[in-house]
Order: C-alpha cells, then sequence, then structure tokens
C-alpha cells in the first residue's frame, strides 16, 4: 500500500505544476467575469424597453392600452400622426427596438365587440441570445391588452359575448424590420431561422481552430522531440518561408476541414428544421425580402474573416509551439489559446453588441476570434462596414504575429525555448539547468 502511495504522490506531483494549475485559475476567472458580463445584460434587459406607439385612432381606449404598455416594462413615445413607414424608419435610425400602430377606428371596433388587428414592427440590430429577447416582450404586450379588453366585456354583460372575441379581442400583424427594410412575418420565426444560421459558423469555427493549432504545434513539438528540426532549419530555405509555409499548410487543411464541417452542420441542422431549411411560406419571404441569407458577397466577406482568424490562431500556435518541448506539452502550451478562443465565442452569443458597455464592447473588439463569431451577425444586419473593419484588424494582426514567429525561428532559440528551464530536482535537494541538451546539476548544501 506504501508502494501505491508513492507512485501516487509522485504522478500528482507531475500532474499538478503550475503548467496545469494556471489553466485552471484562468478558466475560473474568466468564467466568473462572464457570469458578471451576463448578469449586466440581464439586468439591462430586465430595465424598461422603449416603443413608440402610433396612436391614429386618438381614443379613450387607445390611450389606456399605452398605460398597459407602461404597466408591462415598456417605456412609451406616443405618435399620433404621420405614414407609419416613416416613422418606422425613423425609430430604427435612433436605436429604437419596436413600433405598435393602433389604426383609426379601433375603439369603436371594441365597442361594437369586433376583433380588431394591431401592427407590430420588431426592429432587429442583433441575432444574440440577449439581443432577441425584445421579440417576446411585444407578445407579452398584447396578452395584456387582452387581458384588459375581455374585462372590460365581461364586466358589461352584454348577453350573446363570444368566448373567442373576449378571449382575442385584439390580434396582431406582425413586421420586422431590418434596416430600412420592413417585411411581414412572426420575429420568434424569422430569428430562431437566423439564429441556426449564425450559431453553426462559431461552432465550426471554434473545432477548426482548436485542430489547427493544435496541429501546427504539435508539428513543430514533434520536429523538436526528434531532432530534425536542426536538420529542417540547415536547409538552404529561408526560415521565413519555413514558417509561412507551415502555416499556410494548416490554413489549407483547416479551410477544408471548415467546408467539411459547414456541409456536415448545414445537413444536421437542415434535419431538424425540415427539408425547406424552416424557410417555407410566411417566414421564408420575408427572410428573403429582410437580406437575412447570405449573397456571394456575403459569403466572401464571411469566408475572409474567417480565413483571416485562423491564421492569426496559426501564428499564435506557431510561437507557442515553439515553447513546447515534446508532444506532450503540447496540449498545456495550446490552453492558453484556446481559452482566448472561447471567451468571445461565450461572450458573443449571450450579449447584445449594441447594448454593451464601451469598455466590454472594445474587448470583444480587441479579441480577435470575436470578428469571425460577429461576422454573420452583422452581415445579416447589413453592417458590412464593421465586417471589413474586423477583417483588416486580423490581418494586421497576423502579420505581426506572422513576424514575430519569424524572427524566432530566424536564431537559434527555437532550439533552446522552452518553459521549464529551471526546475526543481527530484529528491535530490538541488536544480536541473537545461540548455542546448546539456544538462547540469546543482547540488545545494
Amino acid at each position: 500500500m506504501r508502494r501505491f502511495f508513492v507512485v501516487l504522490r509522485k504522478e500528482l506531483k507531475e500532474m499538478l505544476t503550475w503548467h496545469t494549475l494556471v489553466p485552471i485559475l484562468l478558466i475560473m476567472v474568466i468564467y466568473s467575469f462572464l457570469g458578471r458580463v451576463i448578469n449586466q445584460e440581464q439586468e439591462k434587459q430586465a430595465a424598461p424597453q422603449p416603443v413608440t406607439v402610433v396612436d391614429l385612432d386618438r381614443s379613450q381606449t387607445s390611450q389606456m392600452l399605452a398605460g398597459i404598455l407602461t404597466k408591462v416594462n415598456f417605456k412609451v413615445t406616443t405618435v399620433t400622426e404621420g405614414v407609419v413607414n416613416d416613422i418606422v424608419r425613423k425609430v430604427a435610425s435612433e436605436k429604437g427596438t419596436a413600433v405598435l400602430v393602433i389604426p383609426q377606428g379601433f375603439e369603436a371596433g371594441i365597442q361594437a365587440q369586433h376583433p380588431q388587428k394591431v401592427q407590430t414592427y420588431t426592429i432587429m440590430r442583433n441575432f444574440s441570445m440577449m439581443g432577441i429577447q425584445g421579440t417576446f416582450r411585444l407578445d407579452a404586450a398584447l396578452n395584456a391588452m387582452n387581458e384588459y379588453v375581455g374585462d372590460t366585456y365581461i364586466r358589461s354583460g352584454a348577453p350573446g359575448l363570444d368566448p373567442a372575441i373576449v378571449k382575442h379581442a385584439i390580434s396582431a400583424q406582425s413586421f420586422v424590420t431590418v434596416g430600412t427594410t420592413s417585411a411581414e412575418g412572426g420575429p420568434q420565426e424569422i430569428v430562431g431561422v437566423v439564429m441556426q444560421q449564425t450559431m453553426v459558423i462559431p461552432i465550426v469555427l471554434f473545432l477548426v481552430i482548436i485542430m489547427a493549432a493544435q496541429m501546427i504545434a504539435a508539428s513543430i513539438a514533434g520536429e523538436k522531440e526528434n531532432k530534425t528540426l536542426e536538420t529542417l532549419l540547415s536547409t538552404p530555405v529561408a526560415r521565413g518561408a519555413l514558417v509561412t509555409a507551415k502555416m499556410m499548410a494548416s490554413g489549407i487543411v483547416a479551410l477544408v476541414s471548415a467546408a467539411a464541417y459547414m456541409v456536415g452542420m448545414k445537413s444536421y441542422m437542415g434535419s431538424l428544421l425540415g427539408s425547406d431549411g424552416g424557410t417555407s411560406g410566411t417566414a421564408g419571404l420575408a427572410i428573403q425580402k429582410l437580406g437575412l441569407v447570405l449573397d456571394l458577397r456575403g459569403y466572401v466577406l464571411l469566408g475572409l474573416s474567417v480565413f483571416a482568424g485562423i491564421m492569426v490562431a496559426l501564428s499564435i500556435a506557431v510561437i507557442l509551439g515553439a515553447f513546447a518541448e515534446d508532444l506532450k506539452s503540447v496540449q498545456i502550451i495550446i490552453m492558453p489559446l484556446m481559452m482566448v478562443v472561447l471567451l468571445p465565442y461565450l461572450i458573443t452569443m449571450f450579449v447584445d453588441i449594441n447594448t454593451a458597455s464601451p469598455l466590454l464592447k472594445w474587448l470583444i473588439y480587441a479579441i480577435p476570434f470575436s470578428h469571425p463569431f460577429l461576422a454573420a451577425q452583422f452581415i445579416f444586419a447589413h453592417s458590412f462596414i464593421m465586417v471589413i473593419a474586423g477583417i483588416i484588424y486580423e490581418f494586421v494582426l497576423f502579420f505581426v504575429l506572422a513576424v514575430a514567429a519569424a524572427r524566432i525561428f530566424s536564431t537559434d532559440r527555437i532550439l533552446t525555448m522552452k518553459l521549464n528551464t529551471a526546475r526543481r530536482g527530484s529528491g535530490l535537494g538541488g536544480w536541473t539547468l537545461q540548455r542546448e541538451g546539456v544538462s547540469l546539476r546543482i547540488r545545494r548544501k
């Protein structure tokens, strides 16, 4: 039994090093930070949301409905005249979120116990989980208005009341607005289809980046471990060209893998949504009209953003791989890169970038892997300038990191760089210094 605990102690000492403990602590810090960020965003969503009521009826009943909206956590701005489409475009340009149109003759229809229809315009700028929560608020407002009108009918005690009218006296004709274009359709249905498209890309990109980074880091570590890196560096090929060739080869493999993953995920999502991808009927027409599909320009911008993100990850992996002593240490070396990729994926999935605090917004933009995750959302929201700016930032950062990696390979430090250049001796009361393949043990007295 004593021998068992000796072996157990030895294994724990080898596993519980600062190489493994630091990533664990960083993950704890990152998730704590992410929890606070999401909590702050939820508090913002809990605050009264702005809605513009276009009251074309200008009656006591319509004014009463505006008051009901205030009670269900809306900040109401009332407009009594103007063209509806012009009002919607103005509200969208002023960062508004919703417009409710009460038609003329609304009060007379309610008093005559005839079902009435209002128009709702949901303005979409973001397709994150937090960003789409407002699409469900108008349903709650409509239910509250129906409850008020139904109670009014019941209190009146009029004979021959139709239960259907009592429960659903008011219905909604729903529209979704993206940019300056509006289309008829249920916001939940449209958002559901768009989210299925935007969520596939981050998942595929995350898998591809991690796979490509591990591939190139393992290649460098394997060459160092097998002592073939010295032979490779002694060939009459510029070392910058060696670095570029390694990254381009891994990048090509990563792009092929990304294409394969995208085809597989598209088929998988199609099986969940149906053969038409959930874009048939009114929702399909609305999605086409709103431009919530990737055309040639969208595919080119998205492809460039994804490719730039992969190349940034590969350049970081080359630098980290230079510190790896063998294949066993590659996982530990790549851990920081995995966390940097995972953080923007989780943040952009939950946080509405348009309503985020300036500090959080700039933090998201500073992480290069945020831009491929946000590219599809920006393309669907017609914010092409943001996509192009992200691509330029990624390529500039890639160039800087590639130059740094080339400088590392241009010297002999690539053969000697490692994280544990100094470590404790095992039971000998001293240290072991390792450099350029020479070991020197120093005893302490």
